[in-house]
């Protein structure tokens, strides 16, 4: 029986031993020992890979994308890489014509790894898409993430699908680093704003609506106690005025003389003042009154609007006229008349509403002003029932939150509902936690705020509801009278009476725009204090009487 084994065992080792070897090394290291079939030098190397269990036309998909790939010695050696995909000119190629023989090596290539979440990334960046592949405005690009999280976990599960070790640490590193980090910013691009009185009282007396009387049984005279005749309807309106650099500390005077120091170590900061309050005519508030109308400045405060084939808004003739006057948009301000705003000692006026509204025109104006001009923007809430305003900044990593959808408006229902508290599409890092629940606290710069009286707002004698009809924005006809009997006394009266930007805003839509900047311009230089050399000319005084007196 040994004898017979023995015999078997040199027959096989001489059958191999006469026939050439062909090593195969697969893509998981393993290498395979085959014989050349009928050790005919003209075998293909398909017919190799099919002796070796290799079927090559399997291993490959429909459109041919992950085809097998193959060079001949071992892995690392510069050879060429031989196609054998169904056109593949390398599918067909022999034993000799390819060089092989005894104890040749054929090294299977492993497929293409699918590309990395970081190198997504960085294409991505480079072309400035979305997760969704559009164009989208970065207004902090050093806070954009450019694929959302939703995106970066749905890729890293479909890498990791098949694998037993599932995600790794870097793979949950890389979608974390997709998550946007809120903490509270201290400071922001403005030191404090200046708000002007008499635009202010002007807004909130907007919102107060007088509800008409009912009328009273005969014999009862008399009104319930407390009983309040007029609701509150909450408005919008853009701020404009001028960024201007003063010294931080304004209390403290230092006597100069010629051996002072100079004024360069004093520190400066920058500042807003707000020189005119312009509502935007035809406001709806929802909810009878309750919540304001955004969409009316939302729609039309578009950086992209300015092209000449659009009709202009009255937004756009709003930031025109203002530009004459040398102001640009600042800030904007919004009414409230909720009591949740203010019933603990921990109440916020502004809310992830407001927070998100803010943002959006913050965006518009970045593009408008670019990055660093359009950042220095202000958010002003202000108590539709008292007056009560306060001033606050978006913190820069609320802006690009916006910009990039990850902060949405909630829905405001009939209840109305807080919405202090936001719940966020992806999540964000908040104390070294990931949450969806995100308080809007963290999105606010505390911005301090002075009063003054605005350039352009008419004076502190104006009228308290304004020179112009608050809902369509046209002049009053006291107003018209006041204007033309101005013009007729001549002197600086009818300036006095134009310092008024609604009022301006109103003849621009009387006269040419022509006419309307010649104006604006000597506005402007009464404004600035330049009283004895502005006089208005007879041509501009008799285009005014023409249309005034109508």
């Amino acid at each position: 029986m040994r004898l017979s084994l023995l015999v078997l065992s040199i027959y096989t080792t001489s059958v191999l031993a006469s026939s050439t070897i062909i090593r195969i090394r697969t893509v998981d290291g393993s290498v395979l020992r085959v014989p050349l079939p009928n050790d005919d030098s003209s075998s293909t190397i398909s017919s190799i890979l099919s002796t070796a269990g290799i079927d090559i036309d399997e291993a490959a998909d429909g459109d041919g994308a992950t085809s097998v790939k193959c060079q001949i010695g071992p892995p690392g050696r510069q050879s060429d890489v031989l196609d054998l995909s169904s056109t593949g000119k390398d599918r067909d190629s022999t034993a000799e014509e390819l060089g092989l023989k005894h104890g040749s090596m054929i090294t299977i290539l492993p497929p293409p790894m699918p590309k990395r979440i970081d190198q997504e990334e960085d294409e991505a960046k480079k072309n400035n898409l979305d997760g969704d592949g559009s164009n989208r405005y970065d207004p902090f690009p050093d806070l954009a993430k450019s694929i959302s999280f939703s995106a970066a976990n749905r890729r890293a599960r479909a890498m990791s699908r098949g694998v037993s070790r599932g995600m790794t640490y870097g793979d949950i590193s890389r979608v974390r680093s997709t998550m946007h980090t809120v903490e509270h910013q201290s400071t922001g691009p403005l030191n404090r704003v200046y708000v002007c009185q008499v635009g202010a009282a002007r807004f909130q007396n907007h919102c107060v609506v007088q509800s008409p009387r009912k009328k009273k049984p005969k014999g009862n005279n008399t009104t319930k106690k407390g009983e309040d005749l007029n609701t509150i309807e909450n408005r919008v309106a853009l701020l404009f005025g001028t960024i201007n650099t003063e010294r931080v500390d304004q209390s403290r005077k230092v006597a100069r003389t010629s051996l002072s120091s100079s004024r360069e170590d004093q520190k400066m900061c920058q500042v807003a003042k707000v020189h005119a309050v312009w509502e935007p005519p035809m406001q709806k508030p929802m909810l009878d009154g309750k919540h304001y109308d955004e969409d009316c400045l939302l729609s039309t405060y578009v950086a992209d609007s300015q092209d000449k084939n659009t009709k202009e808004t009255a937004t756009d003739r709003a930031i025109r006229v203002a530009s004459w006057l040398g102001l640009q948009p600042i800030g904007w301000i919004f009414s409230y008349a909720d009591e949740d705003r203010h019933e603990d000692g921990d109440a916020l006026p502004v809310h992830g509403r407001d927070a998100v509204v803010g943002a959006k025109l913050q965006i518009e104006t970045m593009k408008l002003k670019g990055r660093d001009e359009g950042r220095k923007f202000i958010t002003l809430a202000l108590d539709g029932r008292i007056g009560a305003t306060e001033a606050f900044q978006l913190s820069d990593v609320c802006v690009q939150m916006v910009a990039e959808n990850v902060l949405s408006a909630p829905i405001v229902d009939e209840k109305l509902q807080s919405t202090r508290f936001m719940t966020v599409k992806d999540p964000v890092v908040i104390s070294g936690e990931e949450t969806k629940r995100l308080d809007s606290v963290l999105l606010l710069v505390n911005t301090a705020m002075l009063s003054h009286v605005g350039s352009y707002s008419g004076g502190t004698n104006a009228p308290m509801g304004g020179n112009v009809k608050k809902t369509s924005g046209a002049l009053l006809g006291k107003t018209r009278k006041r204007i033309l009997k101005a013009l007729d006394k001549g002197g600086a009266e009818v300036f006095a009476e134009l310092c008024d930007f609604d009022v301006l805003l109103a003849i621009d839509a009387l006269i040419g725009k022509e006419d309307s900047e010649k104006l604006c311009t000597l506005v402007r230089k009464y404004a600035r204090g330049q009283k004895k050399g502005t006089v208005l000319g007879e041509q501009l005084k008799l285009t005014l009487r023409s249309v005034l007196g109508e």
